[in-house]
């Protein structure tokens, strides 16, 4: 009967200020650093709230009676449907479809960070990069707003003390649309 070999040794520790090579994917890419992927999420987020914050602007400024400021009160439940139905294209196009195409959010790219598949460090497909986008989006679709950012956040932190505390760095998005983040050397 033949012993099975030894299965391989752990990846190195992780280093959060190891801006370059650290833990490497099973295709032997480096792992983008955790920081680097909070400081491009965060200005993918802050991006894209200013885009919808303008489509807001659009839509619900010149026909709104009480301005914008107002909109609360005075903006139609259409209207306002409309702003969330062109913020949640809008969002897909910025993740899911640049994901695709590229290989990551314009954040990411412009960090050096790539998405690629877990298996072989590949591009993505469209059912990578669609699930990436659908797990931590997929809330909004919750009619109760509090619950619905509730739930969100909770997926947001464990997400960051994965992608600190893992060997792979995959957030919860990424372990289940099976993708990592990676910095391709050069």
């Amino acid at each position: 009967m033949a012993v099975p070999p030894p299965p391989p040794p752990p990846p190195p520790p992780l280093d959060e200020h190891d801006w370059g090579s650290g833990p490497a994917s099973p295709a032997g890419q480096s792992l983008a650093p955790p920081v680097l992927r909070v400081i491009a999420r965060f200005l993918d987020a802050v991006i894209l709230g200013v885009i919808n914050f303008l489509v807001a602007l659009i839509v619900l400024g010149r026909d709104d009676a009480a301005g914008f400021r107002g909109m609360g009160a005075d903006a139609g439940f259409w209207k306002l449907y409309l702003v969330s139905l062109i913020g949640i294209a809008i969002a897909f196009v910025w993740d899911a479809v640049l994901t695709r195409m590229y290989g990551g959010t314009p954040m990411k790219l412009a960090f050096g960070m790539r998405v690629v598949r877990a298996d072989n460090g590949g591009r993505v497909e469209w059912s990578h990069a669609v699930t990436r986008w659908a797990i931590p989006g997929v809330f909004a679709l919750i009619p109760i707003p509090l619950l619905a950012g509730l739930l969100s956040l909770v997926v947001v932190v464990i997400s960051l003390v994965y992608i600190f505390t893992k060997p792979l760095r995959q957030a919860v998005w990424d372990q289940i649309a099976k993708t990592l983040v990676v910095r391709p050397a050069g």
